[in-house]
């Protein structure tokens, strides 16, 4: 859901199953159960399941505290931290952290986790934590595309998306191609380490 448009997505998700569940239903090819809902026994329950919803909204939130790298790259008003990360299963492999400083204190903006098996990266890793997962085949070098992205342009709107549109606003984007180059030749020999 994008939140722009919608406000508070579990507010929107309840709100859509209290005046439009027998309709979904309906569409999603169930007639019959559409047919057999008693609104009157169907609020409470939607009431409880809203409140269960907020409780693990604020309990059981997932926020990510990295590392901020072993090697780290200035880069104007945002740093580039390289790791390389052993994750459970089997997994791991090169992390690129985008750092900032926020009232005074170092802050991961971005995280791209490049890792083999299970690649994603973070919008807002320590407060916002949106995760996205590459697919594979589709993106087989993580590593490459985190740096495509880099390259071409778009770190300002993936910080702004992360909620830091002024670090967004005060990036060098010609210090930042400047220094890629760096970026990439000290993670290739972590690479090959």
């Amino acid at each position: 859901l994008d939140p722009t448009v919608t406000g508070n997505p579990l507010r929107w998700t309840m709100t859509q199953l209290r005046r439009k569940l027998p309709a979904m239903l309906g569409r999603a090819g169930y007639e019959q159960i559409a047919l057999q809902i008693d609104p009157s026994q169907l609020m409470p329950t939607l009431d409880e399941v809203e409140a269960k919803a907020c409780e693990m909204a604020i309990s059981k939130r997932r926020t990510v505290r990295h590392n901020r790298g072993t090697d780290v790259i200035e880069a104007g008003n945002i740093r580039f931290g390289l790791e390389m990360r052993v994750a459970g299963q089997g997994d791991g492999g090169m992390a690129i952290h985008v750092l900032g400083d926020i009232a005074g204190q170092e802050i991961e903006l971005l995280a791209f986790d490049c890792f083999r098996i299970y690649p994603h990266y973070h919008y807002g890793p320590r407060y916002k934590n949106e995760r996205i997962y590459l697919d594979k085949t589709l993106v087989p070098d993580p590593f490459k595309w985190a740096l495509n992205q880099f390259k071409g342009g778009k770190l300002p709107a993936m910080l702004t998306r992360a909620g830091y549109p002024t670090v967004a606003a005060a990036l060098d984007e010609g210090l930042i191609a400047e220094k890629l180059p760096e970026v990439e030749a000290r993670a290739q020999t972590m690479l090959s380490a």
